[in-house]
């Protein structure tokens, strides 16, 4: 058994994959422990013209019982150990892909890789920006002077709008291999942190199931701002009225080519 330290770990996946496996979920069991003691004893006596004294031990023992909770950490290693039971069909490890190893994956195959976690460069811009503004607030405050300008304050709220927008919504991330080729994309849900944000960018374990194939020549756009208007049932008068371009600007553009996997993220940890 590996003891990891999550950074992320979907409970509800965990949650349903037991209940397919053991065909039900429960939190706690008991537990029966046997425990036992020692005592000695000792006594005089006198019988006829021989007296005498000793001592011999008696053992006591009895059994203790107890409800336990059932960890997330005991739940996950169940489904890990269940998947890796399957030599052929079951958990597939990488700590990079070749071409080979990339067409050779299907849908619903999982993996377990060590891989880079980023998140997408909009989340990156608006969390990096909203953190200068922190910082402006407390610099305003102590030296009672203006430090952004009227255009940056502008910018501040227009990010922290996008913010807002985002809120609530998966987050997407990037997880890259070593040698930088065939990037996995997962979204995030925020609820299944297991650490702060700012803690989880960098080297981890990731353990998903893959969704779809992103094949060569195939991309990928992350958190497009428009994405909700291009879905809109716009008849032909509505849609020549509408911006002919509608993706986002240079610094926020995210595009993630093939060949590359969209997966459904189960845990990253170390």
């Amino acid at each position: 058994m590996k003891l990891r330290n999550f950074l992320y770990l979907n409970t509800k996946v965990i949650e349903d994959y037991i209940a397919a496996i053991d065909g039900y979920t429960y939190d706690e069991e008991s537990q029966a422990i046997a425990t036992s003691s020692e005592n000695a004893l000792t006594g005089k006596g006198a019988l006829g013209i021989a007296s005498g004294s000793g001592s011999h031990t008696g053992k006591q023992s009895e059994e203790i019982k107890r409800s336990v909770h059932i960890s997330d950490a005991a739940k996950f290693e169940k489904v890990h150990k269940y998947l890796r039971s399957d030599e052929e069909d079951g958990l597939k490890y990488f700590e990079f892909l070749t071409d080979t190893d990339y067409d050779g994956l299907y849908r619903d195959d999982f993996l377990e890789v060590l891989v880079t976690a980023r998140f997408s460069k909009m989340k990156e811009l608006t969390d990096s920006v909203m953190k200068i503004a922190e910082l402006a607030a407390v610099f305003e405050t102590i030296t009672d002077q203006q430090i952004l300008d009227k255009k940056a304050t502008e910018a501040v709220q227009g990010f922290s709008a996008l913010g807002q927008m985002k809120s609530g919504k998966e987050i997407a991330c990037v997880f890259e291999f070593a040698d930088g080729k065939h990037p996995i994309v997962a979204y995030l849900d925020e609820s299944y942190f297991r650490c702060n944000q700012d803690n989880f960018v960098g080297q981890s374990y990731l353990l998903c199931k893959i969704i779809r194939k992103i094949p060569k020549g195939q991309s990928i756009k992350l958190d497009e701002i428009f994405d909700d208007f291009k879905k809109l049932p716009l008849n032909r008068a509505q849609r020549r009225n509408m911006p002919k371009n509608m993706d986002n600007p240079a610094e926020l553009r995210d595009v993630i080519k093939g060949p590359a996997l969209v997966v459904l993220p189960i845990a990253v940890y170390q």
